[in-house]
């Protein structure tokens, strides 16, 4: 039995990713991301949040610490981050010049829609992860 299922289990390295913002959406697309971690080709791993209140400053969601918008490049730089991930819609403001340096990294930017339906915005965020 064990190894049949190690035969399923992925050995990917998960994709390190940071997403935007910390609302319900965010948080439910995030959890639909790590409860299909068993069961992807990519496994994903969430490095960070970023929200820009700061009473959710250095708190934790998910397992992974929310920090504010100027600690992003930062973070993207120190974890080796993949894929940033936000939702149109989000309050959440980074200057120019944090987007210019994050751009000039390998990580890629995903921007989703608020209408879309949890599996569809999974099926991009993979797509996103597994084109290089």
């Amino acid at each position: 039995m064990h190894f049949v299922r190690r035969l399923f289990q992925s050995n990917a390295t998960p994709k390190k990713v940071i997403v935007i913002g910390i609302d319900y959406l965010c948080f439910s697309l995030s959890k639909s991301l790590l409860d299909n971690n068993k069961h992807a080709q990519q496994p994903i791993e969430i490095t960070a949040f970023i929200d820009d209140e700061p009473w959710n400053n250095r708190t934790q969601v998910l397992g992974a610490t929310v920090f504010s918008p100027s600690e992003i490049s930062a973070l993207v730089r120190k974890h080796d981050v993949a894929l940033i991930i936000q939702i149109k819609g989000e309050s959440i403001s980074i200057a120019d010049n944090i987007w210019e340096y994050i751009f000039k990294t390998k990580a890629k930017l995903v921007t989703l829609d608020q209408g879309q339906d949890i599996t569809a915005m999974q099926k991009i965020i993979y797509q996103a992860c597994t084109a290089e």
